[in-house]
């Protein structure tokens, strides 16, 4: 049997309002094409894109009393994930977040935890976690049940700490791989991420456990901290058009990978490709690639030792 992977997140209906460019503080602009209404959430996201990568994946997550809940379950289910612990929080509506995309690809998300924040410590049991090989949480849920996932679990604990927020060393100390972007490896560190890789990397550093940093259009940087030098993972040519859910895909196909005793920069180096491919379609789960997608297009990736700072 495959090994599980255990994402633990939140689940939101996505409405994304494609943009010529993104708005500036106190600016209007009119979409382009009609508004689009689909499912995402950094957990779901992350959950649906490890099962098309060919994983075991189940879910625990929380949604509300309503249609689009029962959507974003049956949904989750039809793509083969186990949904026996996503339930229902009464009274409460399904998280949401509106996303701004512009003609580049890039976007602004605003996200409203409804459902997801009755996700609590006490759903996070060591029962509950008990079969996984790899514990997968982004920080959509509350802190508290972060806290108590990374305290529960036995297996390695993936955390994506999106959206960025200061952490206490006491979750931080039971994180086996930290997996983030720029922005959030700043707020982690307290320091201004800028520069070159070598530079990001010496940042990384700061936090002293296995770190990938995700580089957007740049690939990632795989930090290993028991390493002296780190690895520079250029991405693949593609054509880019939406990357809401890139990060999302990177961290499903990086966790399944992972789940499998993969080594990190190997696993980093699917990754990418897995990523890439994700941001050439519209939509937070508009592409979300199959394995033999992702090692066709990572066959020319070479990661690259870089010397730290």
């Amino acid at each position: 049997m495959k090994p599980r992977v255990t994402v633990v997140g939140s689940l939101n209906a996505d409405l994304t309002l494609l943009v010529p460019a993104l708005p500036q503080p106190g600016e209007t602009v009119l979409t382009e094409q009609p508004t689009q209404l689909s499912f995402g959430g950094k957990g779901g996201n992350q959950a649906a894109a490890a099962a098309a990568f060919g994983g075991r994946v189940a879910m625990i997550a929380r949604v509300g009393d309503d249609d689009i809940g029962r959507a974003l379950r049956a949904d989750l289910a039809a793509r083969g994930v186990d949904v026996t612990q996503v339930a229902v929080c009464g009274g409460v509506r399904t998280g949401s977040a509106t996303i701004a995309v512009d003609r580049n690809g890039e976007n602004q998300i605003i996200v409203d935890a409804g459902a997801n924040a009755c996700l609590r410590p006490e759903d996070a049991t060591p029962a509950n976690l008990k079969d996984a090989a790899i514990v997968l949480v982004q920080m959509e849920i509350p802190l508290k049940t972060v806290a108590a996932v990374v305290a529960a679990a036995t297996a390695p604990v993936l955390l994506n700490p999106a959206p960025a927020a200061q952490l206490p060393a006491s979750v931080l100390d039971g994180v086996a791989v930290l997996v983030l972007n720029v922005p959030e490896l700043a707020t982690l560190t307290g320091s201004r991420a800028v520069g070159d890789p070598a530079a990001l990397a010496s940042l990384a550093r700061k936090l002293k456990r296995d770190v990938v940093v995700t580089l957007g259009e740049n690939g990632a940087l795989v930090v290993r901290a028991t390493a002296s030098s780190a690895v520079h993972i250029p991405p693949p040519p593609a054509p880019i058009r939406d990357t809401t859910g890139a990060g999302d895909c990177f961290c499903g196909a990086l966790a399944v990978l992972l789940a499998e005793g993969a080594d990190l920069t190997q696993a980093s180096r699917l990754a990418v490709a897995a990523g890439t491919l994700s941001a050439t379609a519209a939509g937070a789960r508009g592409k979300l690639p199959t394995r033999d997608e992702v090692t066709a297009l990572a066959a020319g990736l070479t990661p690259r030792l870089i010397a730290t700072q």
